[in-house]
Order: C-alpha cells, then structure tokens, then sequence
C-alpha cells in the first residue's frame, strides 16, 4: 500500500510542473510541508517580554506592521544574555533576512503597554540571504535602532539622551522600591534644571524617548503615596511632571 501512495505522490508533482492547471494544488501541497521558522534573538534585558508577545514586520518601526509570529520562550543564557524564541508564520519566511533587523518595542515606548519585537527588513538590502531557522542573532533596542540610523549629530545626542535614561530608570527604581520620597524629589529637581539647558533636539529627543518611562515612573511612585495617604507629596510629584512636560513641548 505504501508503494502505492508513493507512486501516486510521485505522479502529482510531476503532473504539477507540467501542467498548469495543477500548479495551484501543488503549491498549496507543498506549502503544507513547509515549517514556521523558529529563531533565537538575544537581548541584553528582554524588557517585559513574555510568551505570547508579538512579532511584527515593517520597513520602519514607525510605519505600519504587520503581525507574523509570537513570543515561544524567554530564558537566559550563560552569558546573561536573554534568549527570545520567536516563531514567525512559515508564510512570511521569505521576508526575513540574514540582515534583519529585531528590534525590541519595550513597553516604554509601545504604543500600549505590552513589549513586542519588530522585524525589520529593508525593501532596498544588498544582501537578503534566506534567514534559516534555528538560527540564532543579536536583538536591539529601539533606541540602539535609532542611534544607528540618525545622523552623527543626532547620534551624540542620542547617545547622551540614552545613557542618562538607563541612569535615570534605575535610580527612580531605587528610590521607588525604598519609597524614599525626598531623593525622588532631588532627582526630578536636577532633571529640571539640566533640561532647561537642552537645545530643541535634545528637548524633542527626551520628550520621545524618555518622558514616557519617567511618567511610568511617577504614577508608580504616586500610587505608593496614595496607598500611605500622603497625598501632598503626591500633589508636588504631579506639579514637577506636569513642569517637565511642560518644558520639552517644543
């Protein structure tokens, strides 16, 4: 019988690249073999990123994506590096590249609150080597794709704005998990004065890139405030927000 079924099969495909009329069933078989790709993308933080996130693909993180896989597995590596498994729709295949680009939306700069990846391929790469599954590459931040695509001025500037929110997070995350309120304060009143010495770059740079973290970081904090009923405290909190934003509307 199973030589039967083999003639048969043999019989289909070659009755398929000879005649049109079957060149639509046969790929449709053949498509039906054909696997999802499975890649491991490394990333330094895997920023909230969980089983089930999504993946997208675009030409531009800021032009429109299009959903192609998810999430399978978030785990560390020996390198402490975080290992994202992501499976991509075996229909896409074809559009992701050796040169693609992973870049990780962190939920900071999400348009809603979950993190989710975005695969970059250009319409216009030289080299658009076929990526293979079981393939393993290094992801980047969105503001690591941004710094690497701006222009060298804009770089600098990118790259003091980074730096001083990597510093800037994990100091207000310090003083949130102490609840120490009054060096929260100091902080927001040093970022006051160091941004109204910010040039109109800087200002538009920190209102993209930094402000939506740093208002993550005061409801956090407020709600601590709310939840002891120091709700003065929280009142001076809103008003050096509300100052800050005020002063990189440019």
């Amino acid at each position: 019988m199973k030589k039967y079924s083999n003639v048969i099969l043999f019989v289909i495909i070659i009755l398929g690249f000879n005649n049109p009329c079957l060149a639509n069933p046969l790929s449709n078989i053949m498509s039906f073999f054909q696997r999802d790709l499975v890649v491991d993308v490394l990333y330094k933080n895997h920023r909230n990123l969980i089983q089930g996130s999504e993946v997208y693909l675009t030409g531009d993180p800021k032009d429109q994506k299009v959903l192609i896989g998810k999430v399978r597995k978030v785990s560390l590596v020996e390198s402490k590096m975080s290992k994202v498994e992501i499976v991509i729709d075996k229909k896409y295949k074809e559009n992701i590249y050796e040169t693609t680009q992973f870049v990780l939306m962190s939920n900071l700069f999400s348009e809603n609150s979950n993190a989710y990846i975005v695969a970059i391929s250009s319409l216009e790469a030289s080299d658009k080597t076929p990526l293979e599954s079981g393939s393993s590459v290094k992801g980047i931040t969105f503001l690591e794709y941004k710094f690497a695509t701006a222009g060298e001025e804009l770089k600098k500037i990118m790259d003091i704005i980074k730096k001083q929110n990597d510093e800037l997070l994990s100091q207000l995350e310090q003083y949130i998990d102490t609840f120490n309120i009054e060096a929260f304060h100091k902080k927001m009143d040093a970022l006051i004065n160091q941004i109204s010495e910010f040039s109109s770059e800087q200002k538009e740079t920190f209102k993209n890139d930094v402000l939506p973290s740093l208002r993550k970081a005061f409801d956090t904090m407020m709600e601590k405030l709310k939840e002891q009923n120091k709700m003065e405290k929280s009142k001076d909190l809103e008003k050096q927000l509300k100052e800050i934003e005020n002063m990189v509307e440019v």
